[in-house]
């Protein structure tokens, strides 16, 4: 449980939202399988703990804006959200049929708990892209994402059991799994790695094995030649690789 007064009163602490992440957790924090049925799950666990750091740095920062500098804070938030409107859109676009083909049924329980909060998930987003400063509220952008964060968080803890490796062992092979895994990347990928490196790797503590990428690419190139394009952002992410503002986000 956070100390931190304003994380610790919103559902950021609250246990059942917890739970969903500690299963989260549990799928993503182990060595790198070696065997792509391992790494979908993996993966993708890695993917959600990004979702929920960016989402709770932004909710933290909400009250916390340096002086003139809401558009830089209002893009990083809008970024976290979209990270996730994005990653649904990738899924089912790639993921879900793919898998649908050879385990019918496998992905409907996960499409539809997309359908029950794209409608919040998207108002937040509009929000996000559209509010003012002048009428910016820190309280009512918590309330939306303490609205969303069960649901979502819920999800995305079920989510893993249908990526299991035992499931998807018994329809497919390495390979077409290695398909599959690589698919899913490419959809998810925005094509701009200076806006994606970055965001990606400094919502996730330091030193994980997630992106599964060259370690120069993570602490060369990352914080020295793709920080700078957005660098006006990285300062609200959960692990930032320049700390400049007087505080941190919380730990939970």
């Amino acid at each position: 449980m956070s100390t931190d007064p304003v994380i610790s009163a919103s559902k950021f602490s609250d246990s059942a939202v917890l739970a969903e992440v500690a299963k989260i957790r549990k799928v993503a924090e182990v060595p790198r399988p070696a065997l792509a049925s391992g790494k979908t799950a993996w993966a993708m666990a890695w993917m959600h703990l990004i979702i929920w750091n960016a989402w709770k740095s932004a909710y933290f920062y909400a009250d916390k804006i340096p002086e003139g500098d809401f558009a830089n804070y209002r893009a990083y938030a809008a970024l976290s959200i979209k990270f996730l409107v994005d990653h649904h859109d990738a899924e089912e676009k790639t993921l879900f049929p793919m898998l649908e083909e050879k385990i019918p049924g496998s992905m409907e329980k996960n499409h539809h708990q997309h359908e029950a909060f794209l409608q919040p998930l998207g108002d937040l987003l509009k929000y996000l892209e559209t509010v003012t400063v002048d009428k910016w509220d820190a309280s009512t952008f918590r309330a939306k994402v303490d609205d969303l964060l069960f649901p979502v968080m819920e999800h995305l803890a079920d989510e893993l059991d249908s990526l299991d490796a035992e499931k998807l062992t018994a329809k497919f092979s390495e390979d077409e799994l290695q398909a599959i895994n690589m698919a899913t990347h490419k959809a998810q990928s925005t094509g701009d790695s200076k806006l994606e490196l970055p965001f990606v790797v400094q919502n996730l503590p330091p030193g994980c094995e997630f992106p599964p990428a060259p370690g120069f690419v993570k602490n060369i190139l990352g914080p020295w030649m793709f920080y700078w394009k957005y660098a006006h952002l990285w300062k609200y992410t959960a692990y930032p690789w320049k700390q400049t503002l007087p505080t941190t986000v919380p730990a939970l």
